[in-house]
């Protein structure tokens, strides 16, 4: 996906919180705190530097597949780097594979007769 597209998702976020009538009520949502984070994330690449690691370096995710596991243990050891208290819980995916595919091309348009 596109820096643009990652920065725009990050921004609706961020502004997202920091609209939100009801959250800014609730206690610990400090309208101003809030409005300083939204500002420092637009100011900064360094959310978005995050979030391309995270999409980016694994590869394909199908559930149960190797990949989501991969995916899963990535995010969670970043997040502890940060300091973040991370608890994984388990999860019934099943393991899809997809089976024997086959093609013909019967009739098109200009075949010869």
């Amino acid at each position: 996906m596109s820096r643009t597209f990652h920065k725009s998702v990050l921004s609706l976020i961020a502004a997202s919180i920091v609209s939100g009538g009801a959250l800014a009520a609730a206690p610990g949502n400090d309208p101003a705190a809030l409005a300083k984070i939204r500002d420092s994330a637009l100011k900064s690449d360094w959310a978005y530097e995050r979030l391309a690691d995270m999409t980016d370096l694994i590869g394909p995710r199908l559930s149960g597949s190797a990949g989501a596991a991969a995916a899963v243990t990535q995010v969670a050891d970043a997040m502890r780097k940060l300091g973040a208290t991370v608890t994984l819980q388990p999860v019934k995916v099943p393991h899809w594979v997809r089976g024997e595919e086959k093609g013909e091309l019967v009739d098109y348009r200009g075949r010869p007769a």
